[in-house]
């Protein structure tokens, strides 16, 4: 599937949320329960980690709450965390000096641990820009953070909003986590597949039933190749020449 996403659906948290706001929330409630499901959806016709985060953040960018915002996911050769996705490129080396600094001041481990939104501040001024850190988890597994700074403006329904981002969040690291669990069993599967059990002594080969076939038999039945027999120049000298 192509990285590129486009749907009407982020849209309908925006408007949701801004007639929440008027207190029109009854009649509201079914939209943004479509947009959620239209989401799990979204996500799951992905199958990159690029994909699925892009398809994150045009919803996100619905809930009205970030200037910049950006995701970490975690390598897993490495477990280090590496920014995959920020909503504007020329904001990703603000965003990791930002993630940065978090992480000096213990606020990126600790909002590793929660479920639940992380706020933090860039300075000492009433006026001073707000950020939040997220984790991307299911249950005990971390596969990712999610950091941005939050619009000077109080966003429609916020509280209603920040949780509505954790729900987006956590369906988001439930299809990263289902994900990379296919991409190794996948990996496993064609790692058996090359296997090919040979018998050390009389060279058979045993197939996927357990049973047993001359090696002949066994590439005739499972390739187009077709079997001739020779002679090697080894097996020609050891049994052919004539002894002196």
């Amino acid at each position: 599937m192509p990285d590129s996403f486009d749907s009407v659906y982020p849209d309908f948290l925006r408007t949701g949320l801004e007639k929440l706001s008027r207190l029109d929330a009854q009649s509201e409630l079914p939209s943004l329960f479509a947009a959620l499901e239209h989401y799990r959806r979204d996500l799951h016709t992905q199958d990159s980690v690029k994909g699925i985060l892009r398809v994150s953040q045009s919803y996100i960018n619905g809930l009205n709450l970030f200037a910049k915002c950006g995701f970490w996911t975690v390598n897993a050769k490495d477990f280090n965390f590496e920014l995959s996705l920020v909503a504007n490129e020329e904001d990703g080396a603000v965003m990791q000096s930002i993630v940065d600094g978090q992480i000096k001041a213990g606020r990126f481990a600790f909002a590793l641990r929660q479920g639940a939104p992380v706020f933090f501040a860039l300075g000492l001024e009433p006026q001073t820009e707000r950020g939040l850190l997220h984790s991307l988890a299911i249950s005990t597994q971390v596969v990712g953070m999610f950091g941005g700074l939050l619009r000077r403006e109080v966003a429609p329904a916020q509280e209603v909003a920040f949780s509505l981002l954790s729900t987006l969040l956590g369906m988001s690291a439930d299809a990263l986590a289902t994900l990379r669990r296919t991409r190794q069993l996948t990996s496993q599967i064609e790692t058996l597949q090359s296997l090919l059990p040979v018998c050390a002594w009389c060279k058979k080969v045993r197939n996927d039933s357990g049973y047993w076939y001359q090696i002949e038999k066994y590439i005739t039945a499972n390739s187009a190749t077709k079997i001739t027999h020779g002679i090697c120049p080894d097996c020609e000298e050891k049994f052919l020449k004539p002894k002196v």
